[in-house]
């Protein structure tokens, strides 16, 4: 087996060591290769063994004189279980790494691992960022490396047991209790070489086709329902997957969700609003996004002169120049405030609803309630600011909508 990592020595790593064969191996290889790192385990208290393990990793560190982090976590873990551990470890990294300013958390995922995951990706069908593995990802704002994807996981036990690093096999791994196990024993532990390397090589040529279309769908044209509606399913899916997480990172949508969105898209409706995953898909007037939670709508702010005003609904600062807003020394006091249903202002000399303004803008409709007009003293309304399509705060002027 190899034993050099191919790390960057100049970097500082904390490992993340359940005293299983594959986190010590590394941990035996960080070792050997002298990188400057930590070591922190994570006691579930699921298993009457843990604290013997805890013991037997303690001693081993403490013997290379190597920092060792352990978290006892204390509440009784009953119902998804896998779930909340990796929720409970991977907070304990990410406040480790912040604590002793480490650049990287190392894991101990092997090729068994990537088999696994990919035979589970293809069974379940559902959409998929990456199959496989990837060698780094960030969780939690944390960078994660993965250096031993192209180790067995047999290889990794006989280089501990032909090296005399101690270890522990997870009991709750050797049961088909959980979908990851069944797969292990009925599945990736009956492979033979070529059948690996053939599922290994059906992953990557999965990856080559994902980035391809991935390079197709991310484009600036991604929020258009004309380009959105001519896509194929697969296509549309990672669409709105690009959209949804450049709100939410960690956004995730179904294939049902997508065709539903996609009888949203057809339609002649031109707004168009539904719930998916924790987000609003918002369809308006021919574009598409998503959204997390809308603002409240009624507010009011008065600016008895010239001055500055950063709102979470407008920034105005009229303290040089205003008008260019149409506002007049005289105007003041003014009110900058959401407007009424009954609101009206002169559009070249002629009076004009402003609902009626916000229609003929196409303006989205949870934008209509919550835009700001401006009020002088005598309660008419002199300035609404200028909606398009292609919408987004020019923060360089000296009035702009949030």
């Amino acid at each position: 087996m190899r034993t050099k990592l191919h790390l960057n020595p100049s970097k500082k790593y904390l490992l993340a060591c359940s005293f299983g064969p594959d986190s010590m191996a590394l941990l035996s290889l960080l070792i050997k290769g002298k990188y400057d790192f930590f070591v922190a385990h994570v006691n579930y208290g699921l298993r009457p063994e843990a604290k013997s393990e805890t013991k037997q990793l303690a001693e081993f560190c403490e013997y290379y004189k190597i920092p060792l982090h352990i978290h006892e976590v204390k509440e009784k873990i009953s119902s998804n279980v896998e779930e909340k551990c990796r929720e409970i470890r991977y907070q304990f990294f990410s406040d480790l790494c912040n604590i002793l300013k480490t650049d990287f958390v190392l894991v101990g995922h092997h090729e068994d691992d990537v088999l696994e995951t990919f035979i589970m990706q293809k069974k379940r069908k559902n959409l998929v960022n990456y199959y496989g593995i990837k060698k780094e990802s960030i969780v939690k704002g944390v960078k994660i490396i993965r250096p031993l994807l192209n180790y067995r996981k047999i290889d990794l036990t006989n280089y501990c047991l032909e090296n005399d690093i101690p270890f522990a096999v997870d009991s709750t791994n050797l049961t088909n209790q959980y979908y990851r196990n069944l797969i292990r024993h009925e599945i990736v532990e009956k492979m033979n070489d070529m059948e690996r390397d053939a599922l290994l090589n059906e992953m990557q040529v999965k990856n080559t086709e994902l980035a391809a279309l991935k390079k197709k769908v991310e484009v600036d044209l991604a929020n258009r329902c004309d380009f959105l509606k001519n896509l194929d399913n697969l296509e549309l899916a990672y669409s709105l997957a690009f959209l949804g997480r450049k709100v939410k990172p960690d956004f995730e949508i179904s294939f049902s969700c997508v065709q539903q969105i996609r009888k949203c898209l057809e339609s002649e409706k031109p707004n168009i609003e539904m719930k998916v995953n924790g987000l609003l898909f918002k369809k308006t007037y021919g574009v598409c996004c998503f959204t997390l939670t809308i603002l409240p709508s009624d507010y009011h702010f008065l600016m008895e002169s010239p001055s500055l005003l950063d709102t979470p609904f407008f920034f105005a600062d009229f303290r040089k120049e205003y008008s260019n807003r149409k506002i007049k020394i005289e105007d003041f006091p003014i009110e900058i405030r959401n407007p009424n249903k009954d609101d009206e202002t002169y559009i070249k000399g002629y009076k004009v609803k402003i609902r009626r303004l916000f229609i003929d803008w196409k303006m989205p409709i949870d934008l209509r309630s919550r835009w700001p007009v401006i009020v002088n003293k005598d309660g008419m309304v002199i300035y609404v600011p200028r909606y398009r399509i292609d919408f987004s705060p020019t923060k360089n002027e000296n009035f702009y909508v949030k």
